[in-house]
């Protein structure tokens, strides 16, 4: 393990650091803040007009020892003080009872974070059992009136914010009946017994379901007075919004954590969500397929009925069903019918492109973080600054408008946001990458747990702004919709290959999950891999997380992840620890590189991370450090395929190194390369002459 001080990799918000104070069971960070002085009333008794008057030039602030020997001190001079800087300790890391006593922090605004932070992530380190017997031992055993107060408050705010952790079926619902409740009533807490009584009522009564499968079913009779193309599009988007709303509001946000998820441990929100958008996915391509003696004009006329329904969920603000429908649409066995695409109106396909750059993957999804940041909590869609989208979400808007005939204004009603989860899972992931769950000899990282709550704190909010949706269930709808067929990746890839056999390569206009990222370069060719079994290897890669769930239980069965959340394409992208000997410290930062990424880039940013911003890049060279060597980059290689990622994920380790402390070594690096290749080129020379006499 690498020294104390490497094991915390500090972001932009760990600015104010001061200092940090290490225990045998904890690792305390110590932070100055700079806070209104109270003056004593010993000063406030003698506080004259005319200093007063001088207060607006005071000093900015003060020590804390100014409280303490106050008959020494010139009465004049502290008077006018109107800042003091205090000192603010946050832990850092620590075991479980010191973690769970740190929530009896002074410090009012501390110590409500760090009970929101422990609450919403505590399932990644902990169980309910185990948290609760600790909060039972402090409180039974502490004569601090202060911390059994903040133990009491934390057994309630457990209770009333998750719930579900005490339903039944869950370790908590034992620990409500034969825990919990015994405590209250051995310690006389009487609305602590009357609130656990209640939710053991409740409890029987009452199961929440959160998946689609609970919806309502009618006879077939009623199926038949919908079909696809008669259906407004504007109430089609309506009632995947209500599905999608169900399931959202009901989701687990502490399920997202990167370390849960991976092991799909108790996710059954998320599970029940990626059921949803592989469903939808697959229905979109069912729908174009499965009739095998229409023409491709009326394949094409169900395109763009999909491309208009993506228009009014744009409208309603339904990110995740908008990109299913997307992801539908940009999979192998669509994607490859040229001459059904060549169908498509221009007007249509610019639209459908504009919608598609929503969801690139350029700059770490930029456009999806920039318009879930402007949209989030407003009542309708608001462009961004940019006049490129004001353009583009008026044009979209309007076209909405005219397929209805009515305006915005009269049928329109405040939305909420449902965006698309794929994107947070894949932050949640990183972060449990990039991060170790244990520092200091195995102290649980509490600060990895921080900065996995700021993304599930949006989730949070998201989830708020989404109960504004005012929307009805129509059951007929979904008795319906639930009857559509969900095609497997083979069966849809075979339908493809029947409509347009697949003769020379197709020509494409995207490489990465966006079909209009990359829509300018209409020219490049692509070739879909076939892989043994003659299906098509699916060329979306809207995540890295949502495999293993390729089983539907809706529509006509089959594997479901038959496009967008299951991709086969390589990584392309890797979380590495950078630092640098030119701060005088190990202190590493965390930074992603992706498969576009050189040499110069990478040092570039990796001198940002460090705060270096100011030094020249050229000045510096990467090197990669591995247990029983380095290895050293050329000033223009292409860094992801270069580096060795053989070790633990998240292990990946670079330095930025000033060249002038390094000349020696690189001359001897380069001296070593030299004969490397010359080595190389001698066996080259042998095998070729060896080939030759064979």
């Amino acid at each position: 393990m690498e020294s104390n001080d490497t094991n915390f990799q500090q972001s932009g918000s760990d600015n104010g650091l001061w200092a940090e104070e290490k225990e045998v069971d904890a690792v305390w960070g110590v932070f100055l803040k700079k806070i209104r002085y109270q003056r004593p009333s010993s000063i406030v008794q003698i506080v004259q007009p005319a200093a007063t008057g001088r207060s607006s030039g005071s000093a900015s602030g003060t020590y804390s020892s100014i409280g303490s020997g106050i008959d020494e001190v010139d009465h004049g001079e502290i008077a006018h003080l109107m800042w003091e800087t205090v000192r603010v300790r946050v832990l850092r890391a620590g075991t479980l009872r010191k973690i769970v006593e740190a929530m009896s922090n002074d410090n009012l605004d501390v110590q409500a974070t760090h009970l929101s932070v422990f609450l919403a992530t505590y399932r990644a380190f902990a169980t309910p059992t185990e948290v609760l017997k600790e909060i039972i031992y402090l409180y039974t055993h502490s004569s601090q009136e202060f911390l059994r107060k903040t133990m009491l408050d934390c057994l309630n705010a457990w209770l009333d914010s998750y719930s579900e952790d005490f339903e039944q079926g869950a370790d908590g619902y034992h620990c409500l009946r034969k825990v919990i409740l015994p405590f209250a009533q051995a310690e006389g807490l009487t609305s602590l017994a009357l609130k656990v009584q209640y939710k053991l009522r409740c409890r029987r009564k009452m199961r929440k379901s959160t998946s689609l499968h609970s919806l309502r079913t009618f006879s077939p009779q009623n199926i038949k007075t919908y079909s696809l193309m008669f259906i407004p599009e504007s109430h089609f988007a309506q009632q995947l919004t209500y599905f999608d709303k169900e399931l959202f509001l009901n989701l687990r946000v502490w399920e997202c954590l990167g370390g849960l998820w991976k092991r799909r441990c108790g996710c059954g929100s998320v599970v029940a969500t990626v059921e949803q958008f592989n469903a939808l996915s697959g229905r979109v391509v069912a729908t174009i397929l499965l009739d095998s003696s229409v023409s491709f004009q009326q394949r094409a006329k169900v395109l763009e009925k999909w491309i208009r329904i993506s228009q009014e969920l744009r409208q309603l603000k339904n990110f995740s069903s908008l990109k299913a429908i997307i992801s539908g649409l940009e999979s192998n066995p669509i994607f490859r019918l040229s001459k059904l695409w060549h169908y498509i109106s221009k007007d249509r396909l610019a639209i459908y492109s504009q919608l598609s750059q929503i969801f690139s993957e350029e700059n770490n999804r930029m456009a999806q973080r920039s318009l879930l940041e402007a949209e989030g909590t407003a009542k309708f869609p608001t462009p961004s600054k940019s006049p490129k989208d004001r353009r583009f979400l008026s044009r979209v808007l309007r076209s909405s408008q005219g397929t209805r005939g009515t305006s915005c204004a009269e049928n329109d009603s405040p939305n909420g946001t449902i965006p698309y989860l794929g994107t947070f899972l894949t932050d949640l992931t990183f972060i449990d990458s990039a991060y170790p769950d244990f520092v200091h000899d195995g102290l649980i990282n509490f600060e990895k747990r921080k900065k996995e709550f700021e993304v599930l704190a949006q989730l949070k909010l998201l989830q708020g702004s989404a109960k504004g949706y005012r929307l009805e269930e129509d059951p007929y709808f979904t008795a319906w919709y639930n009857s559509l067929m969900v095609l497997d990746d083979k069966t849809a890839y075979e339908l493809s290959i029947a409509i347009q056999p697949e003769r020379t390569p197709v020509k494409g206009h995207r490489k990465s999950d966006s079909f209009a990222s990359n829509s300018s370069s209409e020219n490049t060719e692509t070739v879909l891999p076939l892989n043994r079994k003659g299906s098509v290897q699916s060329s979306n890669e809207s995540s890295i997380l949502y495999s293993g769930h390729g089983d539907s239980g809706t529509g006509g069965g089959g594997n479901s992840a038959i496009v967008g959340l299951v991709s086969a394409t390589p990584e392309t992208s890797v979380v590495v620890r950078v630092s640098t000997p030119a701060k005088g410290d190990v202190m590493y930062k965390s930074m992603l590189v992706s498969n576009s990424d050189h040499t110069p880039q990478v040092i570039t940013q990796a001198l940002e991370k460090l705060g270096l911003e100011d030094e020249e890049p050229k000045k510096f060279s990467l090197v990669q450090v591995l247990p029983n060597k380095e290895l050293k980059f050329p000033p223009n290689a292409n860094v992801f395929y270069a580096l060795d990622t053989s070790g633990i994920p998240g292990s990946v380790r670079l330095e930025v190194r000033p060249i002038t402390t390094n000349l020696k070594a690189n001359q001897h690096m380069s001296q070593s390369t030299t004969s490397i290749n010359n080595n190389n080129n001698v066996s080259k020379l042998n095998q070729n002459s060896q080939h030759q006499r064979f």
